[in-house]
């Protein structure tokens, strides 16, 4: 009995804390707001009410212990985040200038580089770092062609050897051709008509990535701290490329710009024009007009025609005591054999060691012919970035059996493919770079020892082949880069008027 009473009361003490807490909650306002005794907050650690902290001024408790700082309730803000220090303003871009001038097609161009700033700059000089887009003006086959140098041939980094500081008021000025962009079939792009977009360096970053660029720069300041901020590429307004210039004009240029007078002209000026251009006196000049308009066209014609001093009894036709119609022309058999000699159009060759050129020699004719054509007989004239190199071909030997002595039917043709180093001088392409190679057969064998009546001449080729080395033991650029003051563009003046109506 005793045990089971002993039981019954612990169960009542184990309840007893769940019950006032449920009274507690059922409890009205006014009791939920009466502070609890000091014991019973020391009896329940765990409450959330916080201890309240000694007051100022109270005496610090015996023995000298350490009062616990109250801890922070849980639905307490936590502490504000440090405020972030201001941001400097943005750098100016930087103040370079592209330009592409291109004046014809088919080049040369001109790449240039102005300082427009008030401080320095530094560039990468090197053409090679050029990016060309070319949209094709036919409407049926337009397209984008992408032109750029290849892998071996573009620097992977930044040229070192081509860096250069541009003062302000300083550019860079470069002459290329623009074949060494677009090669092969890519040149067919460059026609009048077309319209070129220019990229010159590296590319931005992608418009996803946050970093800010990374070098190598296209531009940068050469000041501690940069005075702008450095371009990863530069961007040249958009060119459209012209049809070329008529043949006049292109004569009048190549001039100095004064366009040549025919031999008509100079027949048709009377002395007395002659002599006033020369004299500058105004009589003479009134005097020579006068001669030069006379009144009847055929008797002008017939004196100037006729020498001074000479009567016109004396004169005799050139055609009397030669028989009657036109002077005998040496006749020519168009159906005859011959050859043409044609080369490929372009090579591309990644060192001086793998060029190789491939060279066809067509019956041409429309008979058949017998021909002994060997690779020692070719000639190649070599113009590129160290000159002008001429690789001879051998002379005859007439030792040639008759098993190399072919026949070639009308149309047919026989081709030749050669290393040309080992016909050209060793250092002829030591350079990177492009040259132009333009071939010619020697067929000098005749075959009379032999009994043959072989065909021989000089066959010069009707194309060039334009050659591309990537790599090379000369670097491409055999001068340092050099700044020169920045071009003014040229103002055209406008003709002064005489007389102004009022």
């Amino acid at each position: 009995m005793r045990t089971r009473l002993v039981r019954i009361a612990c169960l009542f003490t184990s309840i007893a804390p769940v019950a006032a807490a449920v009274m507690g909650l059922a409890s009205s306002p006014a009791l939920a707001e009466e502070k609890s005794s000091p014991a019973q907050q020391t009896e329940r650690p765990g409450s959330a009410v916080p201890a309240e902290g000694p007051k100022a001024g109270a005496a610090p408790p015996p023995g000298g212990s350490k009062v616990a700082a109250p801890k922070a309730s849980v639905g307490a803000p936590k502490a504000s985040a440090k405020k972030k220090a201001p941001e400097s303003p943005p750098l100016p871009p930087a103040p370079a200038r592209l330009w592409l001038i291109a004046p014809s097609p088919h080049g040369p161009w001109t790449l240039r580089i102005d300082n427009e700033g008030v401080r320095p700059m530094r560039i990468p000089a090197d053409v090679r770092l050029l990016r060309l887009e070319v949209d094709t003006p036919n409407k049926r086959t337009k397209k984008t062609v992408r032109c750029a140098a290849p892998a071996g041939l573009k620097p992977s980094g930044f040229p070192e050897r081509r860096a250069l500081l541009l003062a302000p008021g300083q550019s860079y000025m470069e002459h290329f051709d623009p074949r060494l962009l677009c090669f092969g079939k890519d040149e067919a792009a460059l026609a009048g008509g077309s319209v070129v977009r220019t990229w010159y360096g590296w590319g931005p970053p992608p418009k996803w990535s946050k970093k800010p660029p990374a070098a190598p720069f296209a531009a940068e300041s050469t000041d501690q701290p940069p005075a702008f901020a450095p371009a990863p590429g530069l961007a040249a307004p958009t060119v459209v490329l012209s049809y070329g210039l008529p043949p006049k004009e292109a004569a009048a240029d190549d001039a100095g710009g004064a366009e040549p007078a025919s031999p008509a002209d100079e027949t048709a000026q009377s002395p007395g024009d002659k002599a006033a251009q020369a004299t500058g006196d105004k009589a003479a000049q009134a005097t020579g007009d006068k001669a030069a308009h006379p009144t009847d066209d055929k008797a002008a014609q017939t004196s100037a025609d006729r020498p001074a001093g000479e009567s016109p009894d004396k004169r005799v036709s050139p055609d009397k005591g030669h028989g009657a119609g036109p002077p005998s022309k040496p006749i020519v058999d168009a159906n005859a054999p011959r050859l043409e000699l044609t080369s490929e159009p372009w090579s591309d060759a990644a060192s001086p060691r793998s060029i190789v050129v491939r060279v066809s020699a067509k019956n041409a004719g429309r008979r058949p012919m017998t021909v002994a054509i060997r690779s020692r007989m070719l000639e190649f004239h070599v113009a590129g970035p160290n000159g002008e190199t001429i690789c001879t071909a051998a002379p005859p030997t007439g030792a040639i059996p008759r098993d190399l002595f072919r026949t070639l039917k009308p149309g047919a043709s026989a081709d030749v493919s050669l290393l040309l180093r080992e016909v050209c001088p060793a250092d002829t392409f030591n350079r990177e770079g492009l040259y132009e190679v333009t071939a010619t057969l020697h067929a000098n064998e005749p075959g009379t020892a032999l009994g043959l009546d072989a065909y021989t001449a000089v066959v010069p080729a009707k194309n060039t082949t334009l050659l591309r080395v990537k790599s090379a033991p000369e670097p491409f650029y055999a001068a340092a880069p050099r700044a020169v003051p920045t071009p003014k563009p040229e103002v055209s003046q406008a003709p002064e008027h005489e007389a102004h109506d009022e």
